[in-house]
């Protein structure tokens, strides 16, 4: 078998397991959909670490949006599919796991960066994921999604200063006695 047929085999191996993750995803079995991304994953970051690929290293800073290869844009997308598996699954720590790869295989995936605005924000790190939304809302401004994540940080927000005045709260009582 040559190379090259060895390479578009395993390519469509890659990614009839992503399209299996897909179908168990839309049926609301998340954890079958996981196992299924995972074996594309496999099979796909195999065919980016061959060697005639390893060393075309780039400097991100000069990276352009048309730099990244088709390959590179499947893993991409199968690592921010796992991220939304596991933001149903609520494994919050997972979230920005799965969609911190999927930014190194594609930093301009936005789903991914959404992704990752998700996940920040269910593990608390507000900040961080207020200035991903900021930059997401400048491409799209009315994506009603962003303005969801906007209320979820508010939520976020209240929980916490109700928390802090319980807290507060406790402890001036302590005083009186």
């Amino acid at each position: 078998m040559t190379k090259e047929k060895e390479l578009k085999e395993k390519t469509a191996k890659g990614l009839k397991f992503k399209e299996e993750g897909a179908t168990a995803f839309k049926a609301g079995n998340y954890d079958k959909a996981l196992k299924h991304y995972h074996f594309a994953l496999l099979h796909l970051r195999g065919l980016n670490d061959n060697p005639l690929t390893v060393g075309n290293a780039r400097d991100p800073e000069n990276l352009k949006e048309e730099d990244i290869t088709e390959l590179e844009k499947e893993i991409s997308t199968i690592n921010s599919n796992m991220a939304l598996c596991q933001l149903r699954l609520e494994r919050f720590d997972q979230i920005t796991r799965c969609a911190n790869a999927a930014l190194k295989a594609n930093p301009f995936n936005p789903k991914a960066k959404f992704r990752l605005a998700q996940g920040l924000i269910r593990e608390g790190s507000i900040i961080k994921a207020t200035k991903l939304l900021d930059e997401l809302e400048k491409a799209s401004p009315n994506d009603p999604a962003f303005a969801a994540e906007r209320r979820q940080i508010q939520h976020k927000e209240k929980q916490s200063e109700i928390k802090q005045r319980q807290e507060f709260a406790g402890m001036f009582d302590r005083t009186k006695e």
